[in-house]
């Protein structure tokens, strides 16, 4: 039987700190990468900062993204999920391009 979802998770290093910090601006790339997948959003980003970074999350209509951020060092956890036959690795393409990460 066929996979209904696609899912991929990513560990971004040697990001740089301040990038991690800025709510706005990692929220606005959570919205550009489902913007790539094709994923419509339910409703705005949740966005929510800690001591230790920010998580962003929102949910769409076929799937979520979902960014833990980590400032102190420079690392950034993405989780895609989007209903097949999407390529999720679209969405990963434009945050790690926005946040200028040499990986995955």
């Amino acid at each position: 039987m066929p996979s209904v979802f696609n899912h991929q998770a990513w560990e971004l290093t040697e990001l740089e700190p301040t990038r991690l910090m800025d709510a706005d601006g990692l929220s606005a790339m959570v919205v550009a990468a489902a913007s790539a997948i094709g994923m419509p959003a339910l409703g705005p980003p949740v966005v929510r900062e800690a001591p230790n970074g920010i998580v962003v999350g929102m949910l769409c209509r076929d799937g979520h993204i979902v960014l833990h951020s980590a400032p102190a060092e420079g690392i950034c956890f993405v989780d895609i999920v989007a209903r097949a036959p999407t390529e999720v690795e679209r969405g990963v393409d434009v945050i790690v391009r926005r946040l200028g990460s040499l990986s995955p």
